[in-house]
């Protein structure tokens, strides 16, 4: 009997190890998800053109855990504050609003150079619902442009993705092509839910204590009312230049990054982001 036990205790702790992935620095703006288990705190500042805001804080509280299989759930919670001077000078007062919750799981092929991460996850509508939240929720997406619909409430959203990761010789690559579909739809639900796309390209170099990455995430949100093109289409673009210094635990980031599309950088000028994960051993 307590043979037995001691084999499946070995086997669990085999199975529930963290799964052995190739290094690969995390990218501040893009897709998460790798095979290196970890928790994360990210804070950004995104300067806006008024009106309505000044600026708006972003917070997120994020991680994953992959098993030795490849197999690992990951999950993320933006919060998001911004600041007006109110009507005075045409502008709203600033508020807080929390952001929909974004749950999933994830499979990770690694190899020593290319591995593969797919990704099947599910945005739970926990965030408020009003003008301010949402529009709040809407300029703190523009330092993760790649979670926009997590600032969409009252609908729940469907994410698939797949990324290639590659990294040889000092330099690695991640691309990343999604879609996010809504579901569940509210039909009194004011606010626009439309399926985004995504293809996000990005790459670096690896200095060995610290990485220096270029990046660049690219939504297209598509209308899908019937029409031959779409009635409604568009594509919004950010690039950032991020620095990561690659710690065995604790691995802080710092961002800088602004939109490339006219239109919304006549509301949004520049973000600028830090934050710190830690490596689950």
């Amino acid at each position: 009997m307590l043979r037995r036990f001691m084999i499946a205790f070995v086997l669990l702790a085999a199975f529930a190890a963290p799964a052995a992935a190739q290094r690969e620095p995390d990218f501040a703006t893009l897709d998460r998800g790798d095979g290196i288990s970890h928790l994360g705190l990210d804070l950004a500042w995104i300067k806006l053109d008024p009106p309505p805001y000044d600026s708006v804080l972003h917070l997120e509280l994020h991680g994953q855990y992959v098993l030795q299989s490849g197999l690992g759930f990951y999950a993320a919670l933006p919060i998001n504050r911004s600041f007006g001077d109110g009507p005075d000078e045409e502008e709203s007062d600033g508020e807080a609003a929390v952001a929909d919750l974004d749950v999933g799981g994830l499979y990770v092929i690694s190899g020593p150079e290319l591995s593969w991460v797919f990704r099947l996850g599910l945005v739970a509508p926990i965030g408020g619902d009003d003008l301010g939240e949402f529009a709040t929720n809407i300029r703190g997406a523009n330092f993760r442009l790649t979670d926009v619909a997590l600032a969409y409430p009252n609908d729940w959203w469907l994410r698939v993705a797949f990324s290639p990761l590659f990294h040889a010789h000092s330099v690695f690559l991640r691309i990343d092509l999604g879609v996010d579909v809504p579901f569940a739809e509210n039909d009194e639900d004011i606010y626009r839910t439309d399926p985004i796309g995504r293809l996000n390209l990005a790459g670096g170099v690896d200095l060995g204590s610290a990485a220096l990455m270029l990046e660049l995430t690219n939504i297209a949100e598509f209308d899908d009312d019937d029409g031959d093109p779409p009635e409604d289409e568009d594509v919004f673009t950010n690039v950032a230049v991020t620095a990561r210094f690659m710690g065995e635990v604790l691995q802080p980031f710092i961002s800088v990054g602004t939109p490339i599309d006219k239109a919304v950088r006549d509301q949004v000028d520049v973000f600028i982001a830090g934050g710190i994960q830690g490596v689950l051993r």
